[in-house]
């Protein structure tokens, strides 16, 4: 049998949906024992204590400079799922961070922003990477946007340098979007700005990474996160150490990157940026509407303007018309909920806004190729 050590931690979500990935493919192998937190666990600076450890791989998120020498130390494979310390010869399975910042990049410029900024944690090869890619997308080099970045736990303490983050975020010209390198920076940025009196998302739109989903749901107001493939990757973790306990990963410092799932939307980024301030309004407006309920007629009651000229302008910064506009508000809507929850997929068209089951059906398959029900089966939505 051989002794696999898993040191991933279990206190939040990307921890536990790693230690899911592993536990999946450890069941698949009759030949190993895999030891976790509990009364059989061994945390890094046990094993730095120890002269034989007696783990055949450990399967690790290395965090600190001190846990990957001493992981290093030990001469056995190692795996790592952070990615933030690389050259001491582990195999990486992480998330492919550049691809992360890249998507939130142009996510964020099509909610129509142009001005961003950036949020991140100093001496991290994966926060550097996610800034890498959202500058890249975000057509900008490190000049030209606002560049903030702390150690970890500096971030994690949330009344240590509150003023500092509060100086540095009046700086930034409003409206602006702004990306964190993940949900721990998000919410500290986003309490931040409350306190200064800027408004999220009308000044500064806020993008976390993690899809933290209590975390972010809690917060007010709630924080729009990338969610990660934090199974996928547990599982390519444990594939890697297979193959070099097998023999058959011998060189060192394999990587697999595993693609971002998707961008959770809530209300730190439900907002429009257009050059004609009475769309902007509109978007907002549909955006706003959680129950999908509102119509065209009832949109333009609200904005300063008559309907045709509501539509004509509308058509004019988007492309679409209202109808359109709130029909994609829609389904955005039912996709969250199919891949958010378990309810019937009649509680999901009442809950969007269709009314009927027959009409979610038939504007649902015109859009994505396949019924709702299909679609949730796909595990898209993941």
């Amino acid at each position: 049998m051989k002794r696999i050590e898993l040191l991933v931690g279990l206190d939040d979500d990307f921890g536990r949906a790693v230690a899911r990935g592993v536990i999946r493919y450890a069941k698949t192998r009759r030949d190993w024992k895999l030891y976790g937190y509990g009364r059989m666990f061994h945390d890094v600076r046990e094993l730095e204590t120890q002269a034989n450890p007696g783990a055949d791989g450990i399967i690790a998120r290395v965090e600190t400079s001190r846990d990957a020498r001493t992981l290093a130390a030990l001469g056995i494979p190692v795996v790592d799922v952070a990615g933030a310390y690389p050259g001491l010869g582990f195999h990486e399975a992480n998330n492919d961070d550049f691809l992360t910042g890249r998507r939130a990049g142009e996510y964020l410029r099509a909610l129509g922003f142009r001005r961003f900024a950036f949020c991140g944690v100093e001496g991290t090869v994966w926060s550097r990477l996610r800034r890498e890619g959202f500058l890249e997308a975000c057509g900008s080099s490190r000049p030209d946007i606002p560049v903030f970045e702390r150690s970890l736990v500096w971030w994690k303490d949330r009344e240590d340098g509150m003023a500092e983050l509060s100086g540095w975020l009046r700086t930034i010209p409003v409206p602006s979007a702004l990306f964190a390198c993940n949900d721990i920076v998000g919410l500290k940025s986003a309490e931040t700005c409350a306190l200064t009196g800027i408004r999220v998302p009308s000044d500064l739109a806020v993008l976390g990474v993690d899809d933290e989903d209590l975390l972010c749901e809690l917060a007010d107001p709630s924080l729009s996160s990338v969610r990660l493939d934090c199974e996928a990757i547990g599982s390519a973790a444990a594939t890697l150490l297979d193959q070099t306990l097998r023999g058959e990963a011998t060189e060192r410092g394999r990587t697999h990157a595993v693609a971002p799932v998707r961008i959770v939307e809530r209300e730190s980024t439900r907002i429009w940026i257009a050059d004609d301030p009475l769309v902007a309004q509109a978007i907002t407006r549909i955006q706003a509407d959680g129950n999908g309920k509102s119509n065209a007629t009832q949109i333009c009651a609200k904005l300063p303007a008559c309907r045709r000229s509501v539509e004509r302008r509308f058509r004019g910064s988007t492309g679409k018309t209202l109808h359109q506009a709130i029909l994609d508000a829609r389904l955005d809507r039912a996709k969250r909920l199919l891949s958010q929850s378990d309810y019937s997929l009649e509680t999901i068209a009442e809950a969007s806004g269709f009314g009927s089951l027959q009409r979610f059906h038939l504007a649902f398959k015109k859009r994505e190729g396949l019924t709702p029900g299909a679609w949730r089966k796909t595990g898209r939505g993941r």
